[in-house]
C-alpha cells in the first residue's frame, strides 16, 4: 500500500508529532509513506515560496491508495486551494488534517473549544479582566477557530474584547516578541494576561517580558498553545494545550489501510496549567535533565551547522557538474539516510556540451534523471525515467514499506528537481536540514550560472574570433593563435609553411547567379579545407575570397593533402550538385626557417605571390 501525504514544515514540533503517528502505524502495518513537504511559510509570498509549493504538485495522485492532507501547514491560500482541488479531482480516499473540507473526512480538535476552556480557566481561576490577544495570521483556519473560542468565553463571562486588544502575528516567535516591546513602550499599564494563538509566540512575548524585569505569572499572565518542548523548558512553564497529534496521524493512516468509510472524527485536547498563568506547578522537571537535554540540542545544531557552512564552501568551489555530484555524495555519506535520490528536471543544469534551456520552469519536466543515488552506503545512478513514476521502478523495489521524504530542489520559483529520502529522524527533528536543501539547491544554481556564463563567453568568443559564414577563424582568431604556433615552431626549430588559397571566379558566380550561390562556393571551399587540413594548421578566412593555412612544415607533406585534392574535391561537388559554373581554387605554398628576422607578414605575402602566379597560369 502507498500513502502519500502533504504538509509543510515537518521540523516543527506539531507536523513532526504528526509525523511520528503516521510512521508508527505505517512501521507496524510495512506501508510505503510519502511525504511531500516544503518550507514555503516564511517566504509564501516570494519567488522562493513559489518554488517551495511546487512539491506539492509533483506526484500523481492516482498511483497511491490513500493521501493524508494538513491543509493548514500550508501558508499560502493560492497554492492551499489548488492542491486541495486536486486531491478531490484524483478520487483517491483523502483524511484532511484540522482543516474542515467538505469533500473530506476530517480528523481533528476543537480549536475553538480549547481555546475558549483555557481563557475561561483564566478569567474564572484568577480573575482577568484585561485580555490581550494575540492571534495567528487572519487567514489561517486555525488562527480563525482560536480567536473565535476566546472571544466566546470573553462574552460568556460578561466581558469584552476591543479591537484594540486583539493583535495578528504569524505563529513565529518575533510575533510575540514585538507585541511585548511595543506594549512595554506604551506607557499603559499592561494587560491583566495575554493569550497567545500558539506556543511560539507565547515563548517570544515571554522572553521580552523577563528581558524588561516583568515577572511572568506574576506581572502579567501568557499562555500558549500546542504544548511544544520550549514551553516546559523554563520556569516558570507555560500553560497551553496539547493536541494528540501523534495519535491522530496514526489514526487517520489506519482508517486508510484498512479500506473502510471513514467519517470525520473528533480528538480530544489536554490542559496543562502551569506557572505562566499564575498556577502552582506540582511537577518539577529535574533541572539537571532539562539541562542535559539543552546541551544535546545545542551539539546537534551546531553539528549541522558546521556541515552546512563547509558544505557551502565546498559547493561552491566546484567548476563543473561532475565535481558537484562528487562533493555532494561527500556530504550524503556524513549523514544517516537509509536511501537518498537526487531527481533532476531535464535540462535542468548545463552538460559539457549540451546547451541549457535558460527559461524559467515552474513545474517538474516529464522526464527526470537520477545523476546521485544513495543506497545503503553506495552510490549510483540512473537514466531517465517518467516523472509522474516519482522513481524508477528499480528504485521503488528497494525502499518499499517505508516513510520517504519528498523535498523541492529549485532556485526561486525555477524548479530544478526534487529529493526522495528515507532512514534517517534529521528532517523531523531539525531545521537545520531545511539548509542543508537550500544548500544544494544554491549550489546547482551557481553550476547553472557558471554554465551560462561560459556559454556566453564561448559566445562572444565565437563573435570575436570567428567568421560568420564559414565558421573557420577570421583575422583576429588567426592572429590570436598564429602567435602561440609560431612560438612553438620557434622552440622547437620547425619551420613554418603557409598557402594562401584564392577562390576562381567567384565574382562571376556572384554576378550571373547572384550572392546565396556566391555563399555556397565559399562555404564549400571552407569545408573543405576544413577536412582537408591538419589539425596543427591553422585555417582562416583572409577575405572575401581568400583563405590562409598556417602550420608546422617538417616533412615537406603537411599540406599535400590540401594542395593535391581541394581541386578534385570542388570539381566532385560541381557534378553532384549539377552547378552550372566551375568551382576551383588558386593556391600559392612558401615555407621558411624561424629564424630571428622571421616576420608572419612577409611570409603571407611571398604565398599570395605565388598564388597569383598559379592563378595567372591557370589564366
Amino acid at each position: 500500500m502507498k500513502i502519500a501525504v502533504f504538509v509543510g514544515g515537518i521540523a516543527y514540533e506539531a507536523q513532526s508529532r504528526l509525523m511520528e503517528g503516521i510512521r508508527k502505524y505505517a512501521d507496524e502495518e510495512n506501508i510505503n509513506i510519502f511525504v511531500f513537504t516544503c518550507n514555503g511559510d516564511m517566504y509564501r509570498q516570494s519567488e522562493y515560496g513559489i518554488g517551495e509549493f511546487q512539491i506539492l504538485f509533483l506526484p500523481d495522485l492516482t498511483q497511491y491508495d490513500g493521501i493524508i492532507f494538513a491543509r493548514d501547514t500550508i501558508q499560502n491560500e493560492q497554492f492551499a486551494a489548488e492542491i486541495t482541488r486536486k486531491i478531490i479531482d484524483s478520487g483517491t480516499p483523502v483524511i484532511s488534517i484540522e482543516s474542515h473540507i467538505p469533500e473530506m473526512p476530517t480528523f481533528h480538535v476543537d480549536n475553538r473549544e480549547a481555546m475558549r476552556g483555557i481563557v475561561s480557566h483564566l478569567i474564572e481561576v484568577h480573575g482577568v479582566q484585561d485580555i490581550c490577544y494575540l492571534s495567528g495570521p487572519e487567514q489561517n483556519l486555525e488562527s480563525v477557530e482560536r480567536l473565535e473560542g476566546a472571544m466566546d468565553a470573553i462574552k460568556e463571562h460578561g466581558l469584552t474584547l476591543g479591537e484594540d486588544r486583539i493583535h495578528y502575528g504569524d505563529f513565529w516567535i518575533d510575533g510575540g516578541r514585538m507585541l511585548a516591546e511595543r506594549l512595554m513602550e506604551s506607557g499603559e499599564k499592561l494587560p491583566d494576561a495575554l493569550i497567545c494563538a500558539n506556543d511560539d509566540m507565547a515563548l517570544g512575548a515571554y522572553l521580552e517580558f523577563c528581558s524588561r524585569g516583568v515577572q511572568v505569572g506574576k506581572d502579567i499572565l501568557i499562555t500558549g498553545f500546542d504544548h511544544t518542548s520550549d514551553a516546559s523548558n523554563l520556569t516558570p512553564k507555560i500553560t497551553t494545550v496539547e493536541k494528540p497529534q501523534s495519535q491522530i496521524g496514526y489514526e487517520a493512516c489506519k482508517a486508510l489501510a484498512e479500506g473502510r468509510q471513514t467519517a470525520s472524527r473528533k480528538f480530544e485536547v489536554k490542559y496543562h496549567y502551569r506557572g505562566s498563568c499564575g498556577c502552582q506547578e506540582h511537577k518539577i522537571r529535574n533541572l539537571s535533565e532539562v539541562q542535559l537535554k539543552n546541551v544535546s540540542n545545542k551539539l546537534a545544531v551546531v553539528n549541522m551547522a558546521e556541515i552546512n557552512k563547509n558544505m557551502v564552501s565546498d559547493l561552491n568551489d566546484c567548476d563543473n557538474m561532475q565535481d558537484f555530484y562528487k562533493c555532494l555524495k561527500e556530504y550524503i555519506a556524513q549523514l544517516d539516510f537509509a536511501f537518498v535520490y537526487l531527481c533532476l528536471c531535464e535540462d535542468s543544469v548545463a552538460g559539457d556540451t549540451i546547451e541549457y534551456d535558460y527559461r524559467i520552469k515552474e513545474d517538474y519536466s516529464e522526464k527526470i534523471y537520477i545523476p546521485v543515488a544513495y543506497e545503503n552506503g553506495s552510490f549510483t545512478e540512473y537514466p531517465y525515467f517518467e516523472c509522474k513514476e516519482l522513481l524508477p521502478k528499480e528504485c521503488m523495489e528497494k525502499i518499499a514499506n517505508r516513510m520517504c521524504i519528498v523535498a523541492p530542489v529549485h532556485f526561486r520559483k525555477n524548479c530544478l528537481g526534487y529529493l526522495v529520502m528515507c532512514g534517517s529522524e534529521l528532517p523531523y527533528n531539525s531545521t537545520q536540514f531545511q539548509v542543508w536543501l537550500m544548500n544544494i539547491s544554491n549550489a546547482l544554481e551557481s553550476m547553472r550560472k557558471q554554465g551560462e556564463l561560459k556559454r556566453l563567453v564561448k559566445k562572444l568568443k565565437d563573435v570575436w574570433m570567428l567568421d560568420s559564414l564559414t565558421q573557420i577563424y577570421n583575422r583576429a582568431g588567426f592572429f590570436h593563435f598564429a602567435d602561440k604556433l609560431l612560438k612553438e615552431c620557434k622552440q622547437h626549430n620547425t619551420p613554418i609553411g603557409m598557402l594562401f588559397v584564392d577562390i576562381n571566379k567567384l565574382k562571376r558566380v556572384n554576378d550571373g547567379y547572384g550572392h546565396e550561390e556566391g555563399d555556397f562556393y565559399i562555404k564549400t571551399v571552407a569545408d573543405y579545407m576544413k577536412k582537408l587540413r591538419n589539425e596543427d594548421q591553422l585555417l582562416m578566412r583572409y577575405g572575401g575570397d581568400e583563405f590562409v593555412v598556417l602550420g608546422p612544415y617538417t616533412k615537406g607533406d603537411e599540406f599535400a593533402g590540401l594542395t593535391e585534392n581541394l581541386n578534385l574535391r570542388l570539381e566532385e561537388c560541381r557534378r553532384q550538385n549539377e552547378k552550372p559554373y566551375e568551382m576551383s581554387v588558386s593556391i600559392g605554398f612558401q615555407s621558411v626557417s624561424m629564424t630571428q628576422d622571421f616576420q608572419l607578414g612577409q611570409l603571407m605575402k611571398q604565398a599570395d605571390q605565388e598564388m597569383y602566379s598559379m592563378k595567372k597560369t591557370r589564366g
